[in-house]
Formats: structure tokens, sequence, C-alpha cells
């Protein structure tokens, strides 16, 4: 027995804090990505053209050689590509302008050949990051040169003034570090329905890094034969109760039985009046519960039940709309 797996779409930008164009394209490519949080993630590559951008020259190297692998270099920015854009239904590479939700939705409608869980934590002293995916094959598949990226990201950064000539002072999706490096992990070109990779990555975390609540990470599958891009998976949050993280229920985030069947009972103490939002999203960022809680202090304490969505790893944030706990949770 065997099937195909939801795809979670790639959209990968290249734009500049320099360009003026960028400054006019980038809220409707922003707003139609908001628009699609459970379809579609992105990647933010900000470039070393037409003008000055920082955040190009904290990691060139990484930036530049992802310029040369899409061709991004010689169209100029901004320029939008979605899974790869091979165009086997709804791929699509060109103008962030041309990006439509019908293009996303026909990509979305193409299956995948994986699954991938993926997930990030710090260590204690907040200076490291640890990063795991683990891939799993559910249709048989045979790719030319397929490399399995990753990359670290911040969600948004914003500066009091406009660090480039365009006027932009707030950036979203911004890749600030690829694992290993952007070439990526070359992977097996023939899977079969049920193998599975686990990969691991380590390394300190940047002292570009602008604000370290705002890291998240993005990866995905990559056949460079033909550049389609197989499957995605987006991790928003660093998978601990610990650390930077730790900001907006202290200590009192808690999942009981974890693991579980998919049946726990979730708690925390609030001490702060606030508006509170409780959240659990799968490995490729899709909302399985959400619930709002307005004007809330004090103890929460419920029972919930994601069995029906399968086992697997799911992410439980509890956000008051600038910081957020995560914790992860497990059902088997």
């Amino acid at each position: 027995m065997w099937g195909q797996s939801q795809r979670l779409v790639l959209v990968e930008e290249f734009t500049q804090a320099s360009c003026g164009p960028c400054a006019s394209a980038n809220p409707a490519l922003q707003a139609l990505l908001n628009s699609n949080v459970t379809k579609a993630t992105s990647i933010k590559y900000q470039t070393s053209w037409p003008g000055t951008d920082p955040m190009n020259a904290q990691n060139k190297p990484d930036v530049q050689t992802r310029v040369t692998y899409t061709g991004a270099g010689s169209v100029g920015v901004p320029y939008a590509v979605m899974d790869g854009a091979v165009v086997t239904g709804g791929g699509y590479n060109g103008a962030p302008g041309g990006l439509t939700q019908t293009k996303i939705n026909t990509e979305y409608a193409i299956a995948s050949p994986f699954t991938m869980q993926l997930m990030h934590w710090f260590n204690a002293a907040n200076d490291s990051i640890f990063i795991q995916c683990k891939i799993t094959c559910t249709q048989n598949v045979t790719m030319t040169t397929p490399k399995f990226q990753v990359a670290m990201i911040e969600k948004t950064i914003s500066f009091t003034t406009a660090p480039g000539s365009n006027g932009e002072k707030k950036f979203y999706n911004v890749m600030r570090k690829m694992y290993p490096n952007a070439s990526g992990t070359a992977l097996a070109t023939t899977w079969t329905n049920g193998q599975t990779q686990t990969l691991n990555f380590k390394d300190k975390i940047p002292t570009y890094i602008y604000q370290k609540s705002e890291i998240a990470t993005v990866a995905w599958i990559q056949d460079d034969g033909n550049k389609n891009i197989k499957q995605a998976a987006y991790n928003p949050a660093a998978n601990t109760t610990t650390g930077i993280n730790n900001v907006v229920v202290e200590n009192s985030l808690s999942v009981y039985p974890n693991p579980s069947r998919g049946e726990f009972t979730t708690s925390f103490e609030a001490a702060k009046t606030d508006n509170y939002t409780v959240k659990i999203t799968n490995t490729l960022g899709q909302v399985v519960y959400q619930e709002e809680l307005a004007n809330f202090a004090g103890t929460y304490s419920k029972k919930m039940d994601i069995g029906s969505y399968g086992e697997g790893v799911y992410l439980l944030v509890i956000s008051n709309g600038q910081n957020e706990n995560v914790k992860k949770v497990i059902t088997y």
C-alpha cells in the first residue's frame, strides 16, 4: 500500500533593500503569502545589487549560491520562484506580481512523494542551534540529483531607519544561513515507499542575527536535475519551553501525557492579563487547532484530541502576538 502526501509549496524571492521595484512588489507578495500559511512557506534572499543591503553583507556566499542556481542574477530583482520553477502544473518564476492565488492552488494540489518533519532547538546558553529533519517516502520515486536544503531564517526584521535606499523598514522570512551551506546535502536518487532518513545539523547562531526569538527554519527537497522541489517544511519556532522563546507563560507550559495517542491535556499559568493564542501546527506549518483567549489571565487547562490528524510531531504554540512559547507534542 502506498500513496502520496500533501505538498507544502515553497516560494523563494530575490529582493533588495535598495531596489525600488522591490519596495513596490513586496507588500502584495507578502499579503498573498500571509493568506496562504497552510499552503505555502517562503524564504527571501537579500541580494548584493542594485545598492546597499546589510542583510546581504552578513552572508553573501549563501545568497549568491542561490542567485546563481536559480538564474536570478540574469533576471534582476525582484524575482520570485515557486517550487523550483518547474512548471508541472503550477510552478512559477518571474515577477512577484505574476504569482497568484490560482497558481499557488494549482501547485498545492500536486501531491508529494515525501513527508518532512522539521524541528530545531537551542542549547541552554542560547548560542547554538540544532536542526533535525526526518524525511519519509510515501511513494516510490527516482530523481536525478536530489539535495536536501535547510535554512535558518528570521521571520521579521524591523529597522527604525530604512537600511537601503528604497524606504523598506520591515523584511520577512529573510534567509540568514544555510546548512551545511547553500549547496545542500546529497540524497539517494531512488526512494521506496516507507523509506526514511533523518538529517541533523548543529552550529553556532550567527552573531549578526537581529532577534533570536524571530529564528525559524525552512527545509526542502530539490532535484538538481530539473530543479523541481518535491516537498518543503517550515518550523516557526524552537521546539523548547526553555530559553529565548520562554517569554509568555514562564515555565508553566505543560502537556501530559506526551507522547500520547492524540489525547492530552495542555495547561499553563498566565500571570499577565493579555490576549493569547493557543495553536497547534503540524510540521508542514498547517494549523490543526487554534483558540483565542481575550483579556485572559490565570490558569488555562484543556483536554485536546488531535488523534484524527495522524501520528507524528506537532508544535503547541502559546503566543501573545509579540512573543511565544513552543512545545513539541508527539503522537503515536
